[in-house]
């Protein structure tokens, strides 16, 4: 039996990942244990957060050569008594925002969610039972129940 209909094609994963409204990321490890995969996965966080902190080095050294060169076209201006265009239309000098310092907290809190994360994955392993509507609580020492 025939169909003059059009054959639907099930988008490919890669597809149907590319059309999704946000940027989504996925950590996939086949190991022995989820002790090894979570290991894995607090080894992949510490590359891209040292990744990160490499990053923010190099933008706080660029922010702060800009801020030198803002400081001597300002002494230039001064000297010739010439007002930038910026200053003219806005009555004051725009300050720049700071990303390195940004970026820095971003990290910070990633460093922190990262080491909950292990330690829920350390209390999921372990054998004590979590009851329903218990707090949980985490410290150095690692995730107590109350």
């Amino acid at each position: 039996v025939g169909s003059n209909a059009a054959p639907t094609r099930r988008p490919r994963p890669s597809e149907a990942w590319s059309k999704m409204a946000s940027p989504v990321v996925v950590f996939v490890s086949a190991e022995e244990s989820s002790q090894a995969a979570s290991a894995g996965f607090i080894q992949e966080m510490r590359q891209t957060l040292q990744k990160a902190q490499e990053i923010t080095q190099v933008i706080s050294e660029a922010e702060s050569i800009a801020d030198d060169a803002t400081k001597f076209c300002e002494a230039i201006q001064a000297q010739h008594s010439v007002q930038s265009k910026k200053l003219a239309l806005t009555g004051k000098p725009a300050a720049p925002v700071p990303l390195a310092a940004s970026l820095t907290r971003e990290i910070q809190a990633s460093v922190v969610w990262t080491q909950s994360l292990l330690q829920m994955c350390n209390m999921a392993e372990s054998p004590a039972a979590v009851e329903k509507g218990s707090t949980l609580q985490f410290s150095q020492s690692g995730p107590t129940v109350q």
